[in-house]
Formats: C-alpha cells, structure tokens, sequence
C-alpha cells in the first residue's frame, strides 16, 4: 500500500470548498430545472397524445422555457466559475465612463418601454485594469436589476468617484427598496425580493449572484443599500485601481 496522502490546510480548504460549491450547484441545477422541464415535458406529452394542438402560442411559450433553461444553465456555469477561482480573467485597462456609455445605450430600449430615465452622471475616471467583459456583464444585471424594480416615471443614476486604491461605481433607483433582511439576502442565489415574480419575468435568480462573484474575482466587492420599502436602493461597486 502506498503512503497516505496528506494536505496542508490550504489545499484542505480548497477541496472542502470545491466539493461545497459541487454539491449546492447540483442542489440548485435539480431545484431549479425540475419546473420547467415539468412544464416542457408535460405540454409536449399533451401534444403528442392530441390532447393540446401545438398552436403559435403555445410553440412561443416552449421556446420561452427552452430560452430561459439555457440562460440558467449558462448563469450557473459562470457562477460556478468565479465562485471557485476559475473563472478566466483577461485584464486590461479600461475606460470605465466609457464602459457605462456603452451599457446604458445597450439599455436604452428597455428603459423606454418601462419610461424609466437612465441617467449617466458618471465623471472622467482614471483607467482601471479590469475584464471589460465582465464588468459590463457586472453593469447590465445590476441595470437590469433596477429596471425591474423601478416603476414607470422612476429614475436609475449611475455615478462614479475614485480614491487612491479604489473606483466606485454606484447604481441608485427610486424603486421599490429593499427591508433589513432583504439586503442581508439579495446576493444570494436565486433569491428574489418579490416573490410573487415568475422565473420568467424575474430572470433566472442568478443576476446578483454572479455580480457578487465577478466583484470578488478582480479583488473587489459589491454592497446594497436601502432606507426600505418605497425608498429605493443604491448597489456600489468598488473595484481596485490595479
């Protein structure tokens, strides 16, 4: 028999942390899809046995499941990634007044539909070595986040200061606010602040989550704020300078 293998603590912790992230995502993959695939399966069986014609409608709503089963799974992946230390990076530094420009165009349609203002008061930044990928992933679910919970004629700042080792961005709304309990929770996975919105109109439960997991990858953090119900929220980000 050979020697047994030993581990310091770190390489314990690690291991005992990949089997950890190992078992929540398969707890959430199996939570989260056993609806829609019920859905899925159960309406294309109704199909088949001629019970329920597959109008228009009704294809639009299974390619509806079919969508969001691809965006949760590929949250997951990504989730998964950065959460255990592996989610690729590739920096370079980056405008970041620029990289908010861009997000909100990207937005712009949506905020009109909803006659939401996005507002971009963000100031002339010094660069910040980041994955302009990734945080502009970071700034659409934070934005998307606060269209969702901001009704019509409401209002979505983005602003921006930088310190000596820090840039911070912050994205305040005038929506619906957030309790005490609600901001101890948001950035968990799949936690959703009104629980009467589907996994359809509320996304896939993954949004915060992966901001939270993108922040923590390039050495930074993201926080919520809120005064609670009615007041609105502000989410800030603070990225380090290198």
């Amino acid at each position: 028999m050979g020697a047994p293998t030993s581990f310091d603590s770190g390489e314990l912790a690690s291991l005992v942390l990949a089997e950890q992230l190992r078992t929540n995502l398969m707890a959430d993959v199996s939570h989260e899809l056993r609806t829609p695939l019920t859905v899925l399966e159960s309406n294309l069986r109704a199909a088949l046995d001629r019970v329920m014609p597959l109008d228009e409608a009704e294809i639009a709503n299974l390619y509806n499941q079919t969508r969001h089963l691809t965006r949760l799974v590929n949250d997951l992946r990504e989730l998964t990634l950065a959460e255990s230390g592996h989610l690729p990076l590739e920096k370079v530094p980056t405008d970041l007044k620029a990289l908010v420009a861009e997000t909100i165009q990207t937005l712009e349609p949506l905020a009109m539909e909803k006659s939401v203002t996005l507002a971009d008061e963000m100031p002339l930044l010094p660069q910040v070595t980041i994955d302009p990928f990734r945080i502009r992933q970071v700034l659409f679910n934070l934005l998307t986040n606060a269209l969702r919970h901001t009704p019509a004629s409401g209002t979505i700042t983005v602003n921006g200061q930088a310190s000596d080792a820090w840039i911070t961005l912050s994205i305040q709304d005038t929506g619906e606010g957030l309790e005490p309990e609600q901001l101890a929770a948001v950035f968990n996975r799949f936690y959703r602040a009104d629980k009467s919105r589907s996994r359809e109109t509320g996304g896939t439960g993954l949004g915060l989550a992966i901001v939270k997991a993108i922040a923590s990858a390039h050495g930074g953090e993201v926080e919520a704020y809120s005064n609670g119900k009615g007041q609105g929220s502000m989410f800030s980000l603070r990225l380090p300078r290198e």
